[in-house]
């Protein structure tokens, strides 16, 4: 009897022993609910949203500059003025011509009205004041080119001419910009095509402002491929109230693909890899469950949960390779101690 009795002690030690033993202690975190975005990374360059260099129709002597380098300048401002005597003087020619054609086509209706005229002396005064007009209208628009205006509002560059200076049609006087907005020019590879739209969200960083991002938006995209790169060309806009992005800069671009406002955010070290399936270890009621999870975005040490978790939970953060489901265990909060 006692024999029987010792043995059964024995096989009961072991368990007895074990549930002496305290509960196996793990660190748990509360998932986290941030932003995540779906990003493509791309660069490109910024160009103005309008940009003109002034050059003049016609050959002359450049009489005034009316603007000072780098300013603002409404849209039809006054901005270099070209020697006009000339102009002016054929102007005056024809516009003395005119009085002559109009006199003469009244002295030519009232002797046609007396029955002294016939119609073709009357058609001839006609046509006579008709090109005395059309001389007057031609040496006017010539006048009017050797003033040369803004064709909108911007900010000017620096000139390439002084007072005095002789130009030619064609050469460059001053370049007219439009920095408020901004357009960027970038390239998205072929196989992102299909999720790239107008009116899509990008955001973009240059080297000038480090770790700022700038908000903008699609509005163009050529319908054509580069067939040598096999990328598409796009636009996007970009408001530049305050200035400091500048026409030519080199940025890099993130088009914003898909946005989950909340989505679940874990430190990466929670997640246990078996295989090709991820899992985590949840503490439910004191003891580990196990759970198969699948994972989206990874940033700053975080990993996105896309499936498996609703954000409730506590999860075993470390020491997650000491337990296995089912067990009981203690815990703390990570980061705290015991």
């Amino acid at each position: 009897m006692s024999r029987v009795l010792l043995v059964a002690l024995l096989l009961l030690l072991p368990g007895w022993l074990a549930a002496q033993q305290p509960a196996t202690l793990v660190e748990v975190v509360q998932p986290q609910r941030s932003l995540v975005r779906d990003e493509l990374l791309t660069f490109g360059s910024l160009l103005a949203d309008e940009s003109v260099l002034l050059r003049p129709e016609i050959d002359g002597r450049i009489a005034a500059l009316h603007f000072q380098e780098g300013e603002r300048v409404a849209a039809g401002a006054l901005l270099v003025s070209l020697d006009d005597a000339v102009s002016r003087a054929e102007l005056a020619q024809a516009r003395a011509d005119l009085e002559l054609a109009e006199r003469s086509l009244q002295r030519a209706r009232q002797l046609f009205q007396r029955g002294a005229s016939n119609p073709q002396a009357l058609d001839q005064a006609r046509a006579q004041q008709r090109a005395a007009l059309a001389s007057v209208q031609l040496a006017e628009a010539r006048l009017d080119k050797t003033r040369l205006r803004a064709p909108h509002a911007g900010t000017l560059g620096l000139r390439q001419v002084s007072v005095g200076d002789y130009v030619e049609a064609g050469q460059d006087l001053v370049n007219l910009e439009v920095l408020d907005p901004l357009k960027v020019e970038f390239r998205i590879p072929q196989r992102a095509v299909s999720q790239v739209r107008r009116s899509q969200a990008v955001e973009l960083g240059v080297d000038a402002w480090p770790g700022e991002r700038f908000a903008g938006r699609i509005y163009a995209l050529n319908p054509r491929l580069d067939e040598v790169g096999r990328s598409q060309a796009v636009r996007a806009q970009v408001a530049n109230a305050d200035g400091r992005l500048h026409p030519g800069q080199f940025v890099r671009l993130w088009v914003i693909l898909a946005e989950r406002p909340q989505a679940v955010l874990l430190p990466e070290e929670a997640v246990m890899p078996l295989g090709a399936q991820q899992y985590v270890n949840l503490v439910v009621d004191g003891r580990v469950e196990r759970r198969a999870v699948q994972l989206g975005r990874r940033r700053d040490g975080l990993v996105e949960i896309r499936e498996g978790l609703d954000g409730t939970e506590s999860v075993i953060s470390a020491g997650w390779h000491k337990v296995a489901p089912g067990m009981a265990v203690r815990t703390r909060e990570a980061g705290k101690g015991a």
